[in-house]
């Protein structure tokens, strides 16, 4: 029967979403990462290469390893919380030393300086998670990307001429993820 015959069939819908960082804050407590705050983010991806092997004027494929695609996110500027401060933060917890902190640390402590790492970028932004949602505002499934780490952000243009909203995008590249069926699915199967 087609779905659209049935009360109780939904589509999924793009703009019922949430997108959580959970230890995103900037390095004093003072700013947080709010989930209202996301406008976009793509959902996770992979791709499987792929091994050819010839034989007697024929080619076959064979699967080789999986690689999970980065996702990319877009994300309000707001004033408060300062997502420029949020994010450049996020770059320092992940290891990042700007050079005239470098000098500093190794003359100041005889500290050497460190290095971004994937220990304390993972750290930096926490269990990412993309939560789906139906009309209802009940949770239809969960992506949980693991060992997620920023790969990349743009803090946008700046121009005279125009009045958008000020976002920034980010690129997240993660190991694997991880989805689970939300409440508001099963308990649609046990109706």
């Amino acid at each position: 029967m087609p779905f659209w015959t049935s009360a109780l069939s939904e589509p999924r819908r793009q703009h019922r979403f949430l997108l959580t960082f959970p230890t995103l804050t900037s390095i004093d407590g003072e700013y947080s990462y709010q989930p209202y705050l996301a406008k976009m983010v793509t959902k996770p991806s992979y791709d499987i290469s792929e091994t050819p092997h010839k034989f007697l004027g024929n080619t076959y494929y064979y699967p080789g390893t999986v690689e999970w695609q980065p996702i990319d996110a877009t994300i309000v500027n707001a004033v408060n919380p300062d997502g420029n401060r949020l994010l450049l933060d996020a770059l320092t917890k992940s290891g990042y030393l700007m050079p005239t902190d470098q000098e500093a640390v190794f003359f100041n402590t005889g500290q050497a300086p460190g290095t971004v790492n994937k220990a304390d970028s993972v750290g930096a932004l926490g269990n990412v998670v993309i939560e789906e949602l139906n009309g209802q505002g009940g949770l239809i499934g969960t992506w949980d990307l693991k060992n997620a780490f920023l790969k990349s952000a743009k803090f946008g243009n700046l121009d005279y001429a125009g009045d958008d909203i000020l976002n920034i995008e980010m690129s997240i590249r993660y190991d694997w993820a991880e989805y689970k069926v939300g409440e508001a699915v099963a308990a649609a199967a046990d109706a």
